[in-house]
């Protein structure tokens, strides 16, 4: 059941409010990022490869550190557990993590081990390059680590954040077990598919599409596909991964799918999808980060499952809108729909721009018809159905009124209006003559006929263009990308490029307000 927006809007707020409170311990493969940011001008003369001229750098912390700084940032507490040496990596990562809501849990020192670096290279916000610098020979945890007295803080929720890096390895994991049972604590496993047979008891498994598959692959071939042959010969798609890894790491599973959203396979419900928001994409990096760090504060927190997904699902948008490693702040998860306002309001602006682009000849030559119509004492009929039928009453409203010059009124008639009539015709004769038959009633040699279908296919507008083009009138056809019959029964076409109704009817509309606006221009100079 779907809770109403006001108490969703609360229930989001209470649960973000309570995020300074909670305590996450994060252990794990951590990383650093290096942002390299310039202009291409030019190519290399020995290969076709750009060559960036670098205006910036930036050294951002990854992985493990990545979701404590996000936890941090979001205003929990987080700990931060690894063993990190005095180097110049270690140090450009320490630099790049927040002074505030931010602690280390240092482990024994791995001799030999050097953290990871990610090079990732931009121009004009795309990303050209990337390249990873993994450690050659990781270090072992050190055998006996016991996380219960190295840590002195009363964390909520455990993260293991295992790429496969070799920060988390059996030792470590047989440490966090030993934690588990020892301390009232969430465990919840952004998960390697590698290591899959290697973890124990945790309260969630995070994964991606293609981990989840890897993931249920090694499993089943390690427990003998017991519980997969039920879910059928093979396990494969995300849904049966899901259900199959449920089942057998026995807690609840949240896969992400990128532009897809989340599935999450709850054990205690059934198979749930979260959508993805609507939002431009930018660069993915550090989206999951953030997504986990929700995740974790949320539970912390005391939030179900499902809305700690939710919320971590809207984060990740928040970030992929983002060009580089970008955070989610706790404002951003409390504004409910702000991401996809922004959303349908830079895709309203993109159609009309492309409009602007392959439609501006189309608009002027309806300008100079319709002030050519009234010159000659012409008359201006209009129609459409639904939406449509509302652009046509618009444009006639404007015409007989006015627009912004006060003026005389301008002779016009919408055939969407009547609703009387309408239903007499459809009545009488078929809804596919609604139209068809008051053209014939009131349209003569010379009038203009304005037709309106964001599909351009509306079988009674396409009667009524057919009989008015029949008749002498001039044909003008507001529609969509489809556009249907339109181009051939119009003698001018209109044709929004977008087969999405709504974008189609607002640029409809848009059109019309430019049609207006210089047709009491041009009718003011006589």
């Amino acid at each position: 059941m779907r809770l109403p927006v006001e108490k969703l809007i609360v229930l989001t707020q209470d649960v973000v409010n309570q995020f300074r409170h909670q305590t996450i311990l994060v252990a794990g493969d951590t990383y650093v990022d290096r942002e390299i940011y310039g202009d291409v001008l030019r190519l290399a003369p020995e290969a076709p490869v750009p060559v960036v001229k670098v205006k910036s750098k930036r050294f951002v912390p990854g992985g493990a550190a990545n979701v404590a700084k996000n936890i941090a940032l979001l205003g929990g507490k987080a700990v931060l557990c690894g063993s990190f040496d005095k180097n110049e990596v270690s140090n450009d990562l320490w630099q790049g993590l927040p002074s505030e809501n931010f602690s280390f849990l240092s482990l024994a020192p791995r001799p030999g081990f050097r953290l990871p670096e990610r090079y990732r290279i931009f121009a004009a916000n795309q990303q050209l390059l990337q390249m990873l610098s993994a450690p050659g020979h990781p270090g072992a945890t050190p055998p006996g680590v016991d996380l219960a007295s190295a840590c002195d803080v009363k964390a909520q929720v455990l993260v293991v954040y295992d790429q496969g890096y070799g920060a988390v390895d059996a030792e470590l994991l047989r440490a966090i077990e030993a934690f588990r049972q020892r301390s009232p604590i969430k465990v919840v496993i952004d998960a390697h598919p590698q290591h899959v047979s290697w973890y124990g008891a945790a309260d969630l498994f995070t994964f991606n599409a293609d981990e989840s598959l890897e993931a249920a692959h090694r499993l089943g071939a390690a427990r003998r596909l017991g519980a997969a042959r039920r879910l059928g010969a093979r396990v494969e798609t995300v849904n049966d991964a899901g259900q199959f890894l449920a089942e057998k790491l026995a807690s609840d599973i949240l896969i992400t799918q990128g532009g897809e959203g989340m599935a999450l396979f709850d054990r205690s419900a059934t198979p749930q999808r979260i959508p993805a928001s609507r939002v431009p994409l930018a660069d993915r990096a550090g989206a999951g980060d953030s997504s986990t760090a929700v995740l974790a504060l949320c539970l912390a927190a005391g939030a179900p499952l499902r809305q700690a997904a939710e919320l971590a699902n809207k984060a990740a948008g928040v970030v992929v809108a983002k060009p580089g490693i970008a955070y989610v702040s706790p404002e951003e998860l409390m504004n409910l729909f702000h991401q996809e306002i922004s959303h349908l309001l830079l895709e309203s602006v993109d159609v009309k721009q492309r409009l602007l682009r392959e439609q501006l000849p189309a608009i002027e030559s309806v300008v100079r018809t319709i002030v050519n119509a009234y010159r000659e004492s012409r008359t201006v009929y209009a129609f459409g159905n639904g939406g449509s039928a509302a652009d046509a009453n618009h444009f006639i409203t404007e015409l007989v009124g006015r627009f912004i010059i006060e003026r005389k009124a301008l002779p016009a008639l919408s055939f969407s209006t009547n609703e009387i009539l309408m239903t007499s015709i459809a009545n009488d004769y078929g809804y596919e003559q609604t139209f068809a038959r008051q053209v014939d009633a009131f349209v003569r040699p010379g009038d203009l006929v304005v037709a309106f279908s964001t599909s351009g296919k509306s079988r009674n507008v396409v009667i009524a263009l057919e009989l008015a083009r029949n008749k002498g009138a001039t044909t003008i056809g507001f529609t969509g990308n489809a556009a249907g019959e339109f181009p051939s029964l119009c003698d001018i076409c209109i044709r929004v490029p977008s087969d999405n109704t709504p974008r189609i009817q607002e640029s409809h509309l848009a059109v019309v307000h430019v049609i207006c606006e210089l047709l009491e221009k041009e009718l003011a100079r006589g």
